[in-house]
């Protein structure tokens, strides 16, 4: 998604760093490819075992395989990251049980948590797909967040986190603030329990 490109990206499918639990953060820098070796679209899909992760090695893609390895439960398909905000359930992978997915919108009175999904609309920074991260850690006044599809240069050794977003706290209500100023955040989502 990042603008442009660095000379300190790496090429796609490189591997950037870790997020908790140790799932892989690839680089999606796409201008890197060979196109011989990349000729059928079925190579970008992502799979482990039979359950399909998504496109590789986008956002999307990340967020269930984070969900699916750290969890055992995974989101149904969608076609852009924002729409991932009116879903309200996740699948257990090992029995298919249904289980509840709440949204909470940015400015919320229900804090964010680490594990929960952070999603932001189309537009700007993030113009027809939107974006979904992971919140890995609330630090302070910050939230840490892993997600692919946005840098793509390596993570310094041991740290689980690809950015940092402010977070304010006015009137018992929870904002994120995000590093890109021409982007909405619309709010997180936690599984909440079962049905």
């Amino acid at each position: 998604m990042s603008k442009g490109t660095t000379s300190q990206d790496a090429p796609f499918g490189t591997l950037l760093g870790y997020a908790p639990g140790g799932v892989a953060i690839y680089s999606s820098d796409y201008s890197s490819l060979d196109p011989q070796e990349y000729e059928d679209d079925a190579v970008f899909r992502s799979y482990i075992d039979d359950e399909y992760m998504g496109h590789k090695w986008q956002c999307v893609e990340f967020a269930r395989r984070f969900l699916f390895l750290n969890y055992g439960v995974v989101f149904t398909d969608v076609g852009m990251a924002w729409e991932i905000f009116s879903l309200r359930f996740l699948r257990e992978v090992v029995n298919d049980n249904i289980l509840p997915l709440q949204a909470f919108p940015n400015g919320s009175p229900r804090a964010p948590v680490a594990g929960a999904l952070l999603i932001w609309d189309k537009g700007g920074e993030f113009k027809d797909t939107g974006h979904v991260a992971i919140i890995t850690q609330l630090h302070g006044n910050k939230v840490r967040i892993a997600e692919q599809n946005v840098i793509h240069s390596p993570l310094p050794q041991g740290q689980q986190w690809t950015r940092e977003l402010e977070m304010v706290v006015e009137n018992g209500c929870y904002t994120l603030k995000d590093t890109f100023d021409d982007t909405t955040i619309l709010g997180w989502m936690i599984q909440t329990g079962r049905y």
